[in-house]
């Protein structure tokens, strides 16, 4: 490193050898680092002192950031990377997939016939529990019951039989087996258990997939009366976060948000707009904290299709939602409670907007809410049209209704 014109005819040569150089009247110092060496020069003149700290200063910054990143890169190394590397456990993945509340409702098994009331589960998977463990296979059972039980025209039977391994010896050969071997094993089982169909299910992982299968076969004559199959991926990071749901909906709206615009010319009635439409796209999730609370963060374009000779409205609503379960209405229909707030832009100006109501089930996976909606009123510049004042107000109070689906 070379320092030359440094004013007031002081010239002089500092090498970056960590030594200190002093010839009474410049002191120059170096100190190494990885990579480069930084060097702080002192004179001996009415401005030393700054030049000093401003040198210990840039010295102190340099320090810090290097010490940053290198944390930050640690940081990353450390949690991600080893986050990703992991699959998530067998039990958190099947129950995340069983406490779906979009898997085995009623619409699903309308055509099944009445005459099926009490039914027992047999488990037809790997019986020694080479790929999922035994408290596993127990824990997924356990769920398919209760979902069963839950749609209300079930009546479970406990299979004790349905459970038990078969242990036989052949010519010094141990054989290991279950309890039905063949369909008309399956009609006696159910003779003794009593049942008018079996739910015969199994259940499989692939890294982060998770599947279960389910068959309800009939006691009579081995008849397939119904088969599904619910499959759903869980990652570490959303075991991690005890995320128990994360999914995401699309949805269209239909919004009673008002505008009116006085007409200036004779003979001319005032125009009025009584609505806006909405296409969105939301992400949903929920907790192990409380499965009664919901949580949605969309986004929603809108824009008029009436009066559009009049009107034109465009705009995006950013919006963030909860849920809450009605346990009142529970036994008839599954009710969710939502109030969203969010901000819109619209036409060249911007309000907040709040909505809340009630969200029921419509369909596999679709659903329904009608609620109130309202938006900060705002002036909006229409289109150019000499029959119409060129500035109204935009927004108030309204009907919101929406049809969803949930993917």
């Amino acid at each position: 490193m070379v320092i030359s014109s440094l004013g007031d005819g002081l010239d002089m040569e500092c090498h970056a050898n960590g030594k200190l150089i002093n010839n009474g009247i410049v002191t120059c110092q170096c100190v190494h680092l990885d990579r480069f060496s930084i060097c702080s020069v002192q004179f001996k003149k009415r401005n030393s002192r700054r030049l000093y700290l401003i040198s210990a200063l840039f010295s102190a910054c340099i320090l810090m950031l290097l010490a940053f990143f290198a944390s930050a890169e640690t940081r990353l190394v450390t949690s991600d990377v080893a986050m990703h590397s992991k699959p998530p456990t067998q039990y958190s993945g099947f129950a995340r997939l069983l406490e779906d509340e979009g898997i085995l409702v009623a619409e699903e098994l309308l055509d099944v016939s009445e005459d099926i009331q009490r039914i027992a589960f047999y488990h037809t998977g790997d019986r020694l529990h080479r790929q999922i463990s035994k408290q596993v296979h127990l824990m997924i059972e356990n769920k398919l019951m209760g979902k069963f039980m839950g749609l209300g025209r079930f009546e479970i039977v406990d299979c004790i039989e349905c459970r038990m391994t078969q242990v036989s010896f052949d010519q010094s050969k141990m054989k290991i087996s279950q309890m039905a071997q063949s369909n008309q094993d399956l009609r006696f089982l159910s003779k003794d258990v009593r049942a008018d169909a079996f739910v015969l299910w199994s259940a499989s992982v692939h890294e982060d997939k998770f599947t279960v299968n389910l068959r309800l076969v009939s006691a009579k004559n081995n008849e397939i009366l119904w088969i599904k199959e619910y499959a759903k991926k869980t990652t570490r990071v959303q075991e991690s976060m005890e995320f128990e749901s994360i999914d995401f909906e699309v949805v269209v709206s239909a919004w009673g948000l008002k505008a009116n615009r006085d007409a200036t010319a004779n003979g001319v009635d005032d125009a009025t707009l009584d609505g806006v439409t909405g296409f969105g796209l939301r992400r949903r999730e929920s907790t192990t904290i409380n499965k009664d609370i919901e949580y949605t963060l969309g986004i929603e374009y809108f824009k008029n299709f009436s009066a559009t000779d009049q009107f034109n409205v465009n705009g995006i609503n950013l919006e963030g939602r909860i849920y809450v379960n009605i346990d009142a209405t529970k036994d008839w229909v599954e009710t969710k409670a939502y109030l969203g707030i969010g901000q819109a832009f619209f036409s060249g100006a911007h309000g907040l907007m709040l909505k809340f109501g009630l969200e029921f089930p419509f369909v596999t996976n679709g659903f329904m809410s009608i609620g109130s909606v309202y938006l900060v009123p705002g002036e909006v510049e229409w289109d150019q049209n000499s029959d119409f004042e060129a500035r109204s107000e935009f927004g108030g109070a309204g009907l919101d209704l929406t049809l969803g689906y949930r993917f």
